[in-house]
């Protein structure tokens, strides 16, 4: 997908004279993507958060002092990195649980979070789960760019060299397999 005038014109004012009114204008549009993708990725919210403000900073760095044709490849790239990053952090680290070991009792908290959205927070972990299960890299990344990029069939189909009708095909039967495990799970 090739970048707008606007986008092209709000890279230009970034690196030539540091506008962070642009930035925040593409980041505007480029943002809920974002956010969407580091919570695919990572366990929990706060680990989002602080994923995305190191991705944010390294995104400023970059763009002020090279030129870039590709906002959204370079925001998802380094995205990558830092969904890398905490992994690999977190693999020297011993990991604590929460709650108390045998005998203590866990701790009731109030939350101020809808009904609704507490479902959906779990819908979306079962999701979540379902697509790491997959063993194929290609299903999730397909489903990744479908469901939580937001790229339409079309674009995909051009991204990976395959028809339109193929591509579909790859994401119906991907989502068959995470239905299969989802439903697994529930019996």
């Amino acid at each position: 997908m090739q970048p707008t005038k606007r986008e092209k014109f709000l890279l230009t004012r970034i690196r030539v004279f540091k506008d962070e009114h642009a930035f925040e204008a593409l980041l505007s549009e480029y943002s809920p993507a974002l956010q969407r993708f580091l919570y695919s990725k990572l366990p929990n919210h706060h680990d989002v958060e602080d994923a995305y403000s190191t991705l944010m900073l390294r995104l400023w760095e970059y763009t002020i002092r090279t030129p870039v044709e590709h906002f959204s490849g370079l925001a998802y790239t380094i995205a990558r990195g830092v969904v890398a990053e905490f992994y690999r952090y977190r693999e020297g680290k011993e990991q604590v649980p929460i709650s108390g070991g045998e005998g203590e009792e866990g701790v009731e908290v109030e939350s101020g979070y809808s009904a609704e959205y507490v479902e959906t927070q779990i819908d979306s972990q079962l999701v979540k789960e379902g697509m790491k299960k997959l063993k194929n890299e290609d299903d999730r990344e397909i489903l990744l760019l479908r469901f939580v990029e937001g790229y339409r069939v079309k674009d995909i189909a051009k991204y990976l060299g395959k028809t339109e009708n193929a591509t579909s095909v790859l994401i119906y039967q991907a989502l068959k397999k995470i239905r299969a495990s989802i439903l697994k799970r529930k019996t």
